[in-house]
């Protein structure tokens, strides 16, 4: 199996992101995907699209980065749930590198 870290910043990038994701877990089904969501784009984290996704999409491991929750007045309870917050985004990534994991950055 592969382990893959999906890195998500910028807000006009959701899209194109979740559409990475399922077609990476369409042809890889063996695949493990984190993706980490901070900056801008957590924002969006609150939106109908993260519910739709999420359910669709159960194996799909998202993270919010907690430091970015509060630069945009969020909170984890605005999250859907299957959100799980990590203290820093960037540092999540690091250590998920640092365990092997490849990083995409769409």
């Amino acid at each position: 199996m592969t382990d893959l870290v999906v890195h998500l910043d910028e807000l006009a990038k959701v899209p194109l992101a979740q559409n990475n994701v399922r077609h990476l877990v369409s042809d890889l089904p063996s695949l493990h995907v984190v993706l980490v969501v901070n900056g801008p784009a957590v924002a969006s984290l609150a939106t109908p699209a993260w519910t739709a996704f999420l359910t669709a999409l159960p194996q799909v491991q998202v993270e919010a980065c907690h430091h970015a929750l509060d630069s945009q007045r969020l909170t984890p309870a605005q999250l859907p749930t299957g959100v799980h917050v990590v203290a820093a985004g960037v540092v999540r990534i690091v250590e998920l590198q640092a365990q092997g994991f490849l990083y995409l950055k769409p």
